[in-house]
């Protein structure tokens, strides 16, 4: 495929440029697309074709064998040594002759002049090179390797799958067709065992992410999971190419096989707790995608450091100019405890609600009662001790939310709408969502830093290099915002992760601090003020003291 931004030829099955790191997704679609309009006679034309080439005996019969030394596929491949023949295939031991360079992030082996990995777009600068060692299988015709030049034509690249690296035909002696795989040695899942919980699980969520990437090209397993998985003696399982089957499979029950794997494996090294947990995250989830999600969110809880506790003050106040305060906030806080582990979930909201009296109360009123509905679902599961994504629940409530306080503005024919910035705190993550311009902070490490991105005019200039962050603050449009919920029937939620440290402080508020005291003032002040409700009143009062033009919400809490 030729990339269109830098005129690079790539792979076929490539979806990034190895040279630009360009996306060819779109080119690559629609050239399947294109493949896939055959009309009905080309198709019969196909179909007689392959019906009138029954091989005969001696086609099937596999050519005589290479000698050592040969070269394949304009040199790439070396043959080192003659295995055998199989299943009427020959095998060989060949090795690449330029090495590849291995992606950090998804294992994709790439060519050694790439600059950016083909299969996720990761910068290649720093990968390293392999000169890797393959099993070249040889037949007469592309046609006795069939499934492996299915695969690798579509480019099964995923760490946990041994898909084909190359199919190909070469003429050494006479044309003969090729596939080259990686070649793994290993044990089958029956004989390997976890050494805890945690690798148990890591299992699963590869096996369950390799199995997405299947199924979402719609191929399955013809074999039992137990015979089409094996384990390197690092540990790493991988799916075997001899597995794999062109026509989809049930996956249901092959979602059962691994559910009672795992529950195998962890009963083995005696962890009853997260059995119940991690299978109950294989079984709830809807696909497979879903499933390597709700593991990775569950891997990543056994790894974090001891739960913490949270601890969070609230206020606000109509300032010095207004009449009515239209801010609101919520905050809710729940524990949940078992087998003497407590764990927290803390979720606070802020509201600044615009388009004048009895208007903008409602609005914010009306838009955190929405979210706070629309994440109930979401806190039960926690509180069922499964792991939500946290990130998808957040932008759901606040598209639910916008949808609520646009159709009440509607029927109410107003332009009301509210700010909505909102943070969940659990285990030792804390995940930021927010539309228009409050705003979320973090104090880490004695650093105060903004952590959510206003929707506003000036942020647009800034973004642009027309203004700096201090111009900004003066600027006499600083209070237009781009986006706000219940403006327009549809909403763009931006969502934000970091990871806690104890001590950490996390800042919710309104314009109507921010637009008062700059950052700096508020660090000094959650700096130097340990107890959170004297913190909260502080910065409250320097607002006012500063003018107080608008109303002024806070909100802090500490991870402890």
């Amino acid at each position: 495929m030729v990339c269109p931004h830098c005129g690079t030829e790539n792979r076929e099955e490539a979806k990034f440029c190895a040279q630009c790191g360009a996306q060819l997704v779109a080119e690559l679609e629609e050239v399947e697309r294109q493949e896939t309009e055959a009309t009905p006679k080309e198709l019969e034309s196909v179909e007689a074709e392959v019906v009138a080439e029954v091989p005969t005996v001696e086609e099937t019969k596999p050519p005589e064998p290479l000698p050592e030394g040969a070269l394949l596929f304009q040199r790439r491949y070396e043959i080192l040594s003659f295995v055998g023949t199989r299943n009427g295939l020959n095998e060989y031991e060949a090795i690449e002759t330029e090495p590849r360079k291995r992606c950090p992030v998804c294992q994709t082996l790439n060519a050694s002049d790439s600059n950016f990995c083909e299969q996720c777009g990761h910068d290649l600068a720093d990968a390293d090179l392999e000169t890797l060692k393959v099993r070249l299988l040889e037949a007469k015709s592309p046609e006795s390797l069939q499934p492996y030049w299915e695969l690798a034509k579509k480019g099964l690249h995923h760490q946990a799958i041994l898909a084909p690296l190359a199919a190909f035909t070469d003429a050494p002696y006479d044309e003969r067709a090729y596939a080259a795989l990686p070649t793994v040695t290993g044990s089958p899942m029956r004989e390997v065992e976890p050494e805890d919980a945690a690798t148990a699980i890591a299992w699963a969520h590869l096996l369950a992410d390799a199995f997405a990437h299947l199924a979402e090209n719609e191929f399955g397993l013809k074999e039992s999971l137990e015979l089409a998985v094996i384990f390197t003696d690092k540990g790493e399982p991988f799916v075997t190419a001899e597995a794999i089957s062109l026509e989809p499979c049930d996956w249901q029950e092959v979602k059962r096989e691994l559910v009672d794997k795992l529950k195998s494996w962890l009963e083995s090294t005696q962890s009853g707790e997260w059995s119940e947990r991690a299978t109950a995250a294989l079984l709830q989830a809807t696909d497979w995608r879903e499933a390597a999600k709700a593991l990775q969110r569950l891997l990543e809880l056994m790894q974090a450091p001891p739960a913490m506790r949270v601890e969070f003050t609230a206020a606000t106040d109509v300032g010095q100019r207004r009449e009515h305060n239209e801010d609101s906030y919520l905050t809710m806080h729940f524990e949940r405890c078992h087998l003497d582990k407590i764990e927290s979930l803390t979720i606070l909201a802020v509201a600044d609600g615009m388009g004048g009296h009895a208007a903008g109360e409602v609005a914010s009123k009306l838009c955190l009662q929405t979210f706070a509905s629309h994440l109930l679902t979401a806190i039960q599961d926690w509180l069922n001790f499964s792991e939500p994504d946290w990130q998808e629940a957040l932008k759901a409530a606040f598209v639910e939310a916008n949808r609520q306080v646009f159709a009440e503005a509607q029927a109410m024919r107003n332009n009301m709408g509210t700010t909505l910035t909102a943070a969940v705190l659990c285990g030792n993550k804390v995940v930021f969502a927010n539309v228009g311009d409050s705003r979320g902070y973090l104090l880490q490490s004695g650093k105060l830093t903004q952590i959510t991105k206003d929707h506003s005019l000036v942020q647009q200039y800034v973004d642009a290099g027309l203004l700096t962050p201090e111009q900004a603050r003066w600027h006499p449009q600083r209070n237009i915002i781009t986006q706000a919920i219940g403006i327009e029937p549809t909403v763009q939620v931006d969502t934000f992760e970091v990871i806690l440290q104890r001590g950490d402080l996390v800042l919710l508020c309104s314009d109507g601090l921010v637009d008062m005291i700059d950052d700096s003032e508020i660090e000094r002040v959650l700096l130097s003020e340990t107890n959170l409700s004297a913190a909260v009143q502080t910065l409250i009062r320097l607002a006012n003291e500063a003018g107080g033009d608008d109303n002024i919400t806070v909100i802090v809490a500490k991870a402890m």
